[in-house]
């Protein structure tokens, strides 16, 4: 799959989820973890877990795992290594307390709204 659409993929699921403030940075100028960094607010635990879940599902179809999870099931942070993309699923708290953004907001910003469709219009 293609970086693009893969990236594409995980901010639609994301945001057909009801996932917040869904930002992403372009960390490969400045790290060897991966092209691209995730992040995404889930309004609870129990959220962070089902967004989890529907994308390591949709992925699945699609043939795609990750080489890495850590915190799934047991934690308000969940990280999901695709490779070049580090997707990061917090809870509120955890996402203000940590502040990747501080870390990871010297790299490119990309404007995740370009990845979303808008919903269709039923007649």
């Amino acid at each position: 799959m293609a970086e693009d659409t893969l990236l594409k993929d995980i901010v639609q699921f994301l945001d057909d989820k009801k996932a917040e403030h869904i930002e992403i940075y372009k960390i490969a100028e400045k790290s060897s973890l991966a092209d691209y960094l995730v992040i995404a607010t889930a309004n609870s635990n129990t959220h962070a877990n089902s967004l989890a879940d529907f994308i390591l599902h949709e992925l699945k179809g699609k043939k795609i795992e990750p080489q890495g999870l850590d915190g799934y099931r047991v934690s308000k942070w969940i990280c999901i290594d695709f490779g070049y993309i580090l997707l990061n699923i917090m809870c509120e708290d955890e996402r203000n307390y940590y502040n990747l953004e501080s870390i990871w907001g010297g790299c490119t910003k990309i404007d995740a709204s370009q990845f979303i469709e808008a919903p269709q219009k039923q007649n």
